[in-house]
């Protein structure tokens, strides 16, 4: 019920779904085209419901809601327009505070919603990245936020690999170049 009702306060927001729908996940690194993030999103969200199966102490809503909400501050991140680049926003604040902000904007609109649920989401946002060093304000401490930290992580590594295997023209060896980041 909650959840569905946050969940819905984006969606029904035509201009956050127009640029979320356009936006790439990243500059460089993974997903880094238009559209790039509502993929990244939606191969998230296929994945949390195949594992809820597997593991159903997980909070398959709150994971779900997780993965639309983690990156959604790089609709305001990024520019993508032609070239894609940071926004001056971008550049200072960054997508998670940026995505912190939106979902503090939309809990504002929704007066019944558990505090604790939207803590929960904020704790999602402010920990997928898994560590201090990696630009998490927090790490992950809870179940949910552990498995969306590693998903995102996964999808975005196996994303970065299948591009530099598709992109590599040497035909002389059956190895890419180093890539320092895989």
């Amino acid at each position: 019920g909650h959840l569905r009702q946050r969940a819905q306060a984006y969606l029904d927001d035509a201009d956050f779904m127009d640029a979320f729908c356009r936006a790439p996940a990243g500059i460089k690194n993974h997903h880094a085209y238009q559209g790039g993030l509502l993929q990244h999103v939606a191969t998230l969200c296929d994945v949390i419901d195949r594992i809820s199966d597997i593991y159903p102490h997980l909070d398959r809503d709150l994971m779900l809601l997780g993965a639309l909400l983690h990156d959604s501050g790089k609709v305001e991140e990024l520019g993508y327009e032609r070239d894609l680049y940071y926004t001056d926003q971008g550049q200072l604040l960054g997508h998670i505070v940026i995505g912190l902000r939106i979902l503090e904007s939309k809990l504002s609109t929704l007066h019944d919603f558990p505090t604790e649920r939207g803590l929960q989401l904020k704790h999602l946002i402010v920990s997928h990245h898994g560590t201090l060093d990696n630009g998490s304000p927090q790490v992950p401490m809870t179940r949910e936020a552990l498995v969306l930290h590693q998903l995102d992580e996964l999808d975005a590594r196996l994303h970065q690999f299948d591009q530099l295997i598709r992109s590599d023209n040497n035909t002389e060896s059956s190895w890419t170049v180093y890539h320092p980041n895989l």
